[in-house]
C-alpha cells in the first residue's frame, strides 16, 4: 500500500481539477479492493479522465490478469456510466477471465447489467 499512496497524492496534486475526481475514486476503490498497482499505474488511474478509464483498465488487466475482476469492479463502481466500455476493454485484454470480469461488473452496477453483458459478449473472441 505504500507504493500507491504517494502516487495518488502526487497525481491528485498535479491533476487538481474536478475532472480527475472520478478516477481518483477508481484508484481509491482499487486500493480498497486490494489491487496491487505500481506507482506509475496508480498515477495513470488517478490522472485519467472518465473517458480514458477503459483504456487504463485494459492496460491493468493485461498486466495483471489475476486481478481482472477486482480492477473491473473498482472501475465500474467509480464510473458506472462507463461500465460497458470498461467491461469491453477488460474482456478484450483478458478473454480467459471474461466470466469473472462480467460478473464483477454486473455486481458493481446492476442497473447496467444488459449493457455490460452485451459489451462482454461483443468483446469476447469468437
Amino acid at each position: 500500500m505504500r507504493k500507491v499512496y504517494p502516487a495518488a497524492v502526487l497525481a491528485s496534486l498535479i491533476a487538481g481539477s474536478g475532472v480527475a475526481m472520478a478516477d481518483e475514486a477508481a484508484l481509491a476503490a482499487m486500493t480498497a479492493a486490494g489491487v496491487r498497482l505500481t506507482q506509475a499505474e496508480a498515477a495513470a488511474v488517478a490522472a485519467a479522465t472518465p473517458s480514458q478509464l477503459a483504456a487504463i483498465v485494459s492496460q491493468l488487466v493485461a498486466a495483471h490478469p489475476q486481478q481482472a475482476a477486482a480492477v473491473t469492479s473498482a472501475a465500474v463502481t467509480a464510473a458506472p456510466a462507463q461500465a460497458a466500455a470498461i467491461t469491453s476493454a477488460a474482456v478484450a485484454a483478458a478473454p480467459a477471465q471474461a466470466a469473472a470480469i462480467t460478473t464483477a461488473a454486473v455486481t458493481a452496477a446492476p442497473a447496467q447489467a444488459a449493457a455490460i453483458t452485451s459489451a462482454a459478449v461483443t468483446a469476447a473472441p469468437t
